[in-house]
């Protein structure tokens, strides 16, 4: 095939899919399928409201009335094929937990005990690991397991995660695409299930919430219907080859375009209002820094994603009044309720930020918003950058 031809083929394919995307979303808003509670009510990607409600899905006594067949699923799905020992936990005596203290103070996400077999389980989307977080929830495991031997944390994110732990037998790393969303398609197939319609609708729109964050499709018809065009011929499918390599290409350079225009138009636009900002550097961390005082600092991440407010040594340098002031101010800010303490010395912490009016823009399409926001007015970014970060040092005093 010529490049005029392939050219031709991959603009007729893109034309195609469009017409297809766009049909089916009329249809949806029409009939209302296009409506998800997890989205609207913006917690589509807080790990908190995750855990919640995956603890409470796997609880016998959750509020969906279902008893054990969903944890039943959850154990003969997820976790006996991967950790043997865990399959011999008696469901029927099994209760489950969220935020389950450690003898250290800390929480772990979700627990599964019957009191004789203890199964732990974090849960990661954005924010990153505590220091030494899953080792000790492993040794905390070695302690509860004693009777029984060792049972290893089950490590939950999105295939995207990147974990600060190198791989050990601490932890057995399970994925939201492909345990999570297979177990919730088990769970709805049931026909206990089938018989309660309003539990149907939320595990499907559970379920699409856990596909945006991880960057799948969220839609099973469309994304069918789609293949069915790329799968047509052989034309076709070579042309969605070429869209995905440049894609993946147009995602690197709008990323970078970002980048550039945060650290140079925009960072000279909020110094020129905070004499102090600085820009810095550090592994993924590309941010303007702002001194809150003793050395204390407020940090916001070249794509808005990531803010962080922390000190070497904070206990010592903040009252818990101050720190929960400032904890509430970001909470006001960002619309994020459930700040992270990412490491020791760490006020608030989270990297599900979004830039405002930017909030529900799906993961995909966000830096490419970004850099249209950035590019038309970089210095209404500056602004907002700059009354964030007077905010939090109003409160900082």
């Amino acid at each position: 095939m010529s490049t005029m031809d392939s050219t031709r083929t991959t603009a007729k394919l893109l034309e195609r899919v469009w017409v297809t995307a766009k049909t089916l979303e009329a249809q949806y808003r029409e009939n209302g399928m296009a409506y998800n509670v997890f989205k609207a009510a913006g917690i589509g990607t807080k790990e908190t409201a995750i855990c919640r409600m995956l603890a409470d899905l796997l609880n016998p006594k959750g509020l969906h009335y279902q008893g054990s067949a969903y944890l039943e699923l959850f154990m003969d799905s997820v976790v006996k094929p991967l950790v043997e020992k865990a399959g011999e936990l008696d469901v029927s005596k099994a209760k489950v937990t969220a935020e389950h203290r450690t003898y250290e103070g800390r929480r772990i996400d979700i627990v599964i005990d019957d009191g004789t077999i203890f199964i732990p389980i974090e849960v990661k989307i954005y924010a990153g690991e505590q220091e030494k977080q899953l080792a000790d929830y492993a040794a905390f495991s070695r302690k509860i397991n004693s009777s029984i031997g060792f049972i290893p944390v089950l490590f939950l994110t999105p295939r995207w995660y990147e974990s600060s732990e190198e791989s050990s037998d601490d932890y057995v790393q399970i994925y939201f695409e492909e345990h999570i969303i297979p177990w919730l398609k088990k769970c709805i197939s049931l026909e206990q299930t089938k018989r309660a319609a309003p539990i149907v609708e939320i595990l499907k729109q559970f379920s699409k919430a856990i596909k945006s964050f991880c960057g799948s499709m969220e839609d099973e018809v469309m994304e069918n219907a789609i293949n069915a065009i790329v799968k047509e011929s052989r034309d076709t499918y070579a042309a969605a080859l070429l869209i995905g390599k440049a894609l993946e290409e147009l995602e690197h350079d709008f990323d970078n375009k970002v980048w550039d225009i945060f650290k140079g138009n925009i960072f000279e636009l909020v110094k020129s209002k905070i004499p102090d900002a600085q820009y810095l550097e550090e592994n993924d961390w590309y941010y303007i820094f702002f001194p809150l005082g003793n050395g204390c600092g407020f940090s916001i991440n070249y794509d808005i994603q990531s803010l962080t407010v922390e000190h070497d040594n904070m206990e010592k340098q903040l009252s818990a009044g101050t720190a929960d002031k400032i904890r509430k101010t970001l909470s006001s800010i960002t619309g994020i309720r459930d700040y992270t303490d990412a490491e020791e010395g760490c006020v608030w912490f989270s990297e599900a930020v979004r830039y405002p009016g930017l909030e529900n823009t799906d993961e995909g399409m966000y830096k490419y918003e970004l850099y249209h926001v950035y590019s038309k007015d970089p210095q209404a970014a500056a602004d907002t950058i700059v009354s964030w970060a007077m905010e939090v040092k109003s409160v900082r005093g």
